[in-house]
């Protein structure tokens, strides 16, 4: 008897050794949220400006990778991309060992970007193969919860490093933790797509259309997380908050537990609906901690903010997936997550823009808050009503679940 569409088993062997991967991957990105930010600004002196930069470069040197991280995805297979990505972000890392200036910083967070753009591609894209049908928006909010922990604990992992030791320290850790990704992620699929007549590399237009509306209107609420995240640190500190890993804490904490209360969600409600309850409270949390400029406001600030973020991605990514052929989920994947990029690179460049020139962070908190809004209009109007997950159009020349040792359709391991 087959199991009823979104019954069938999503927690496999395979699948929680992915997530695993990734744990250790994220925890170390999670680090540099708090690290990078007070290096630049308190050891080298890069201001506001140079804080922007450095944190926002990496999402501009992903967005690049990321338009042929998809279709390598598709044609050579998850898992070495998955490697390929930890190990670069790792050596990133090492390289901040001997960074003594801006400049400096701002050139390894970009190879930190490559790396980042290829782990994240690859894999989303494998989870997505091991996820039964109507339950893919569930299996994206295993995923998230999994980046959310990891981000609640890089940043507390990092101060502590910092203050126990040093920031060479802080490198070297997270340079080891990219590393012990690396290895943990030769248990993902590989899931290459079977060469067939004269395929072309990019099966579809370099950012597939299935992307297009979903990430449209993700690139543009995610500036108000990239305001977010790149002030948050300093903001924390000019509050008088003494550890500003806190406010990531509780920020990634109820995430998490959100995610994992309601993974299932959005495939319930809907793209239009969850999207539009994570935009209304994702420009309130800003608009909070913009306003009330204290310990408090930050905490609540960043709950309410915590509340839409919890929802924002895994509705818009399997809006994403269900539109796409199976054949092409790797580049419908990679165009999507494009939005982080640019969301993340040219929303630190503004973010930092703004905080110098029109009254400091708050003011770049009001920019998130209004980008919220703006996304918010763009959703109502672009994103369908309907909550039942379709299976996606198309031949499907590989198996949706196949995990690293099944053979059907496959080429290779």
């Amino acid at each position: 008897m087959t199991a009823a569409p979104g019954r069938e088993r999503l927690v496999t062997p395979t699948f929680t050794a992915l997530l695993t991967a990734c744990i250790w991957y994220f925890v170390s990105t999670g680090m540099m949220l708090v690290a990078v930010p007070v290096f630049v600004s308190e050891k080298l002196g890069g201001g506001e400006w140079g804080v922007g930069a450095a944190m926002g470069v990496s999402g501009l040197a992903a967005a690049v990778l990321r338009v042929v991280a998809g279709p390598i995805t598709d044609t050579k297979g998850r898992r070495w991309v998955m490697i390929f990505g930890s190990s670069l972000a790792g050596v990133s890392m090492l390289g901040l060992v001997v960074a003594n200036s801006v400049g400096a910083v701002v050139a390894f967070r970009a190879l930190t970007g490559v790396g980042e753009a290829a782990f994240f591609v690859g894999a989303a894209t494998a989870l997505q193969d091991l996820a039964p049908e109507g339950r893919r928006a569930e299996a994206t909010s295993y995923f998230s919860a999994v980046v959310y922990a990891s981000m609640a604990l890089g940043p507390l992992l990092a101060e502590w490093l910092i203050e126990r030791f040093s920031f060479e320290v802080t490198w070297l850790v997270g340079a080891v933790f990219c590393g012990i990704g690396a290895l943990l992620a030769v248990r993902a699929p590989q899931n290459r797509v079977e060469a067939t007549g004269q395929r072309r590399f990019f099966a579809r237009p370099i950012v597939h259309p299935a992307a297009v509306g979903p990430g449209s209107v993700l690139v543009i609420g995610l500036f108000g997380f990239a305001c977010f995240m790149t002030f948050a640190a300093l903001w924390a500190t000019e509050v008088g908050i003494r550890h500003a890993g806190s406010v990531f804490l509780l920020f990634a904490g109820a995430v998490l537990i959100l995610r994992l209360l309601l993974a299932r969600l959005p495939d319930r409600l809907g793209a239009r609906t969850t999207t539009t309850i994570a935009l209304v409270f994702s420009a309130l949390g800003l608009a909070i901690m913009a306003t009330w400029k204290a310990p408090g406001g930050a905490y609540i600030g960043s709950a309410v903010m915590a509340v839409g973020q919890s929802f924002l991605f895994p509705a818009l990514f399997a809006s994403v997936i269900q539109s796409a052929p199976v054949a092409e989920r790797g580049q419908a994947v990679a165009s999507f997550s494009i939005s982080f990029d640019v969301a993340f690179g040219t929303g630190g460049f503004i973010a930092g823009a703004v905080a110098s020139h029109f009254g400091g962070i708050t003011s770049a908190f009001w920019f998130g808050a209004v980008a919220c809004s703006l996304a918010l209009l763009l959703a109502r109007g672009t994103l369908p009503k309907t909550s039942a997950v379709a299976p996606p159009r198309g031949d499907a020349p590989l198996p949706p679940r196949a995990g690293p040792d099944e053979a059907r359709h496959l080429r290779g391991s």
